[in-house]
């Protein structure tokens, strides 16, 4: 399989940025993409058509007042007039116009199931809504595993929570962390799962290991694919034998598995593990260290992998019927978005 890049452009008006940095949502509705991204200076939902390349409306959310959304970390699309969006210690659910419809606790005293700890929902730590909006999935973070010293019973504690929103209780599924979390003791700085919800299963897998892990719903298995990277490091190394290292600069940074709508295949990126170098022979930021896209079956064997051209950023991107969107590096007209686009050579 090959991979053809093309470039993209859409326009934005005065309030709109060329680049967003956060993680979009993508809403599809009668065969149209929709973005929906946080503008973190207006402290408002931007809302672009991608099938048409058109700006179409934007969402503004309050500060203060009944209708306060303090943070935005996530957001999930119920419908275009059903929006939640996860924010400090809340889970907010919002209409079309910005108003808040309500707004549920997401942190939790010990109770049964848990000695207490929140729900969390940052980078790529999605969460998701059932058909019906009765109920909430995310990762939830347990007080007893967010130490720094961690212990093999905390690290045993379920970490997908689901909360009724009729009742706020809360359950779990029977997902822990890994067997590579555990065995080093959680000796590492992120231990944040990538969340992926589909239909039938959820996909997750941690920014520190190249494994991927499905949970079906219908049988309550969890399954391991390799998915290892021929070019980068497919583990990184403990804290304690590496104090110094710089997990996002430094090391390999495995991103979220997800489908590429219109096929039957997946698409996951990480950061490599070979430091781009400054002149003075310290490592650079993370945004200019190589970057790599892999393609995988719906078995989640790799088809195909490459390293992304240096124009094109790897965070945030997203995928749509016509391919694998990244926001460009020459993006910086004030008045246009521009996206390399990777599209499945047909």
């Amino acid at each position: 399989m090959s991979l053809e890049l093309s470039k993209a452009g859409i326009p934005v008006d005065s309030v709109g940025l060329a680049i967003y940095g956060t993680d979009p949502f993508i809403f599809e509705q009668n065969n149209t993409h929709f973005l929906y991204i946080y503008n973190t200076p207006q402290h408002s939902i931007d809302v672009y058509n991608l099938t048409q390349k058109s700006f179409t409306n934007r969402i503004q959310l309050k500060t203060e007042g009944p209708d306060e959304v303090n943070k935005v970390y996530n957001i999930f699309v119920h419908s275009p007039d059903s929006i939640y969006i996860f924010g400090k210690g809340r889970l907010y659910h919002t209409s079309s116009k910005g108003s808040v419809i309500k707004a549920y606790n997401t942190m939790y005293e010990k109770s049964i199931g848990t000695d207490g700890g929140y729900f969390h929902s940052p980078n790529e730590a999605n969460f998701t809504l059932n058909k019906g909006g009765t109920k909430m999935t995310g990762f939830f973070l347990h007080n007893t595993s967010s130490a720094a010293e961690r212990t093999q019973e905390s690290l045993a504690n379920f970490i997908i929570g689901q909360l009724d929103l009729s009742t706020n209780n809360i359950s779990f599924l029977p997902i822990e962390y890994s067997e590579f979390i555990k065995k080093h003791k959680g000796d590492f700085s992120e231990l944040k799962p990538n969340l992926t919800f589909t239909e039938n299963q959820i996909i997750f897998n941690w920014p520190i290991e190249s494994n991927i892990y499905t949970y079906s719903y219908t049988t309550e298995h969890i399954k391991t694919h390799g998915a290892k990277s021929e070019y980068s490091k497919n583990v990184s190394p403990t804290l304690s034998t590496n104090p110094e290292y710089n997990y996002t600069n430094e090391g390999t940074w495995f991103k979220a598995v997800k489908p590429i709508p219109g096929t039957n295949y997946y698409y996951r990126t990480h950061w490599g593990s070979q430091p781009k170098l400054n002149k003075d022979g310290k490592p650079s930021d993370a945004l200019f260290k190589p970057g790599y896209l892999m393609i995988l079956t719906k078995e989640f064997d790799i088809i195909t992998e490459i390293r992304i051209n240096n124009d094109c950023f790897l965070d945030g991107s997203f995928a749509t019927d016509e391919g694998i969107f990244f926001w460009a590096k020459d993006g910086m007209n004030e008045n246009e978005m521009k996206f390399c686009v990777y599209s499945l050579a047909k």
